[in-house]
């Protein structure tokens, strides 16, 4: 009998460490795609993209034309910068001349409204953000609270196949 279980040990133990594998696998692989979104956004802009500024002084930019009109941010944020990344990628800054929390519920709303469906988020004090998807794109929004533009707030979009 005590033959048999130490040939089972092993046995459960390739088992386990195989199974452990497969989740380890699976999670990171699940991983990716948020991981890519969060990359992209935190990716360093190029001398193209605007510095961060307070609405009263942001010089707004054109969207491009093949930016989905579902994807732009809430009327009365001024666009600073667009920028391609690769894979068809379009990542839009901008600066909403209102504070964080109203800034929060005007693009929960407007991405919420237009076909998007928002996954993966969190909200904090001084910012928050959302991956979307819908529309036969997907995507992820930034904001973030400008402390030195008294009720000012910054935003982020990138959107993608």
């Amino acid at each position: 009998m005590r033959r048999l279980n130490e040939r089972s040990g092993p046995r459960r133990a390739l088992a386990a460490g195989a199974l452990a594998t497969a989740l380890v696998t699976a999670l990171v692989l699940a991983g990716c795609e948020n991981d890519e979104l969060e990359s992209a956004m935190a990716a360093q802009p190029s001398s193209n993209s605007a510095a961060l500024v307070c609405a009263k002084d942001a010089k707004p930019v054109t969207l491009p034309a093949s930016f989905p009109a579902s994807a732009a941010v809430p009327d009365g944020y001024v666009v600073t910068g667009v920028e391609a990344r690769s894979a068809g990628r379009t990542v839009v800054t901008a600066v909403s001349p209102k504070p964080f929390k109203q800034t929060l519920a005007d693009m929960q709303t407007a991405y919420s409204t237009r076909g998007w469906s928002a996954s993966e988020g969190e909200v904090e004090e001084r910012d928050a953000e959302s991956n979307f998807d819908g529309n036969g794109l997907r995507g992820r929004w930034a904001i973030r609270e400008i402390p030195d533009c008294t009720d000012n707030t910054s935003v982020s979009v990138l959107i993608g196949t």
